[in-house]
């Protein structure tokens, strides 16, 4: 009789293991996903920050270079360069 009672027991605890190992493993899930929602709105708006400082950096040295065209291309190009690599940074 101690033998039933004894897996039951076994049961019962298995049973009770597999339930609360699902149960983190959901709670873990979700914390990951916040995190990388968290992460991604964070990344979003470093993204759009740097674009906004990218436009400002490109009216500057339109005002300041106006009447320079060799080094006026020459800052455009390394605007270009910084804007493609934030391209590449934030998908955008």
């Amino acid at each position: 009789m101690s033998k039933v009672v004894n897996k039951l027991q076994r049961k019962a605890l298995a049973e009770e293991n597999i339930y609360f190992a699902k149960r983190d493993r959901e709670l873990i899930e979700a914390l990951h996903k916040r995190k990388l929602a968290k992460r991604l709105q964070v990344e979003a708006k470093k993204g759009r920050q740097k674009a906004r400082s990218l436009e400002q950096e490109y009216a500057a040295a339109r005002a300041k270079e106006q009447r320079k065209p060799k080094r006026l291309g020459k800052l455009y190009r390394k605007l270009v360069r910084k804007a493609l690599k934030l391209k590449a940074k934030y998908g955008r």
